[in-house]
Order: structure tokens, then C-alpha cells, then sequence
């Protein structure tokens, strides 16, 4: 059974995959980049806060993927965690104000065509 998932849904994935697959290729690029190398130290501490950035970067990462798939929830919070990552990557403001307004304009109509007791 295949899921359907909506227009925001898709376009936060397709943000998602440009934006680690830009942060992959920069650092195959520092990599490659063998002057890059010889300027950074190679002590403990830069190799504990490279840990620290790596993970908590994929955190991220697992947080977005999931406030994706649960952006088309009733309540919206998914939305709001999507616009406060948007703070790092503006990017995702996009699929997060889309599926606010397509909730509240489904809210709208649903009032609006509510029968009057």
C-alpha cells in the first residue's frame, strides 16, 4: 500500500534532498581540497565539536523528516516546528505556510458551509 502525500509534503522532501545533498557534496568538497586541510588542526577538541555538528545536524535532519510527514495533521504543530527550522533554512517556511493556509482555508470553508441552527 503506497502513501499519498500531499503537495507541502513533497516540496519539504525535495528541499530536504537538495539541502543535504548540497551539504554532502561541500564536504566532499573540503575533502578533495587539500589546502582546506592543511589549514584546519586536526586536534581533539576540533574532532569533538566535528562529532557534535555531525550529529546534531542529523537530529535535525530526523526532526524535519518527520515534522514532513506529519505535516497534514488536524492540530498544525508539525507546520509551526517546520517555521521555526525555517529560521536556519529559509526554505522550509514554503511547504510550512502552504499547508497552514491550505488547513485554514479547508477550516474556512467548513465553517462557512456549516448549517445555521
Amino acid at each position: 500500500m503506497t502513501k499519498k502525500y500531499s503537495l507541502p509534503q513533497l516540496l519539504g522532501f525535495a528541499i530536504m534532498i537538495i539541502t543535504n545533498g548540497a551539504a554532502i557534496l561541500t564536504v566532499f568538497h573540503i575533502f578533495q581540497n587539500s589546502a582546506l586541510l592543511l589549514m584546519t588542526s586536526r586536534s581533539l577538541i576540533m574532532s569533538v565539536i566535528g562529532l557534535i555538528t555531525f550529529v546534531g545536524y542529523s537530529l535535525l535532519q530526523l526532526l524535519i523528516y518527520f515534522a514532513i510527514v506529519k505535516l497534514n495533521q488536524n492540530d498544525g504543530g508539525w507546520a509551526v516546528v517546520l517555521l521555526l527550522i525555517g529560521i536556519i533554512n529559509h526554505l522550509y517556511w514554503i511547504p510550512a505556510l502552504w499547508s497552514l493556509i491550505v488547513k485554514y482555508v479547508k477550516q474556512f470553508k467548513q465553517h462557512k458551509n456549516r448549517p445555521i441552527l
